[in-house]
């Protein structure tokens, strides 16, 4: 019953992945079309988008061996780090082109968001499993910090 469960979790995570790659390859697609000037102005626009499809598709093959690997600590472990970078450069991402195409506020808005409904995931998680509150912190910490250094700081100007 636990090899079925885990190939169910490693399925539902390399889906994610397609899809979020999917998703990367059309924000380019829109950047190019739409607004290829921020690819240009911007050093964290293109440096994000570029990163992101690499740590994504590092997180699909990592996630696709869970289902078989004799060690699937090691390979849940990069899966995840891959995953929460390259999702994060994502989310950085669009949000910049929300501020800088729409308004600062719903580009932040949708950064800050991003934000609070990680931290409301990890609040049920840790209610159901109080043992993951240590790993719940530091994952939502480093995300949290990506957010606010690859996103929001930019969106403001700030650098």
């Amino acid at each position: 019953m636990i090899q079925k469960e885990k190939e169910i979790k490693s399925k539902s995570r390399l889906d994610i992945n397609r899809t979020l790659l999917g998703v990367i390859f059309t924000v380019f697609a829109l950047i190019i079309s739409l607004n290829p000037s921020l690819l240009r102005e911007s050093f964290l626009v293109p440096l994000q988008l570029t990163l992101a499809i690499p740590l994504l598709l590092a997180s699909t093959f990592a996630r696709s061996k869970l289902a078989y690997t004799k060690k699937p600590k090691m390979w849940e472990k990069y899966g995840f780090f891959t995953f929460l970078l390259g999702y994060s450069f994502l989310i950085n991402i669009i949000g910049i082109i929300l501020s800088a195409s729409i308004s600062l506020y719903i580009g932040l808005a949708f950064l800050i968001f991003n934000i609070l409904t990680s931290v409301t995931y990890s609040i049920f998680e840790i209610v159901e499993d109080k043992t993951k509150i240590k790993s719940r912190i530091k994952k939502d910490l480093l995300f949290s910090i990506i957010l606010l250094f690859g996103g929001i700081l930019p969106s403001i100007r700030f650098y």
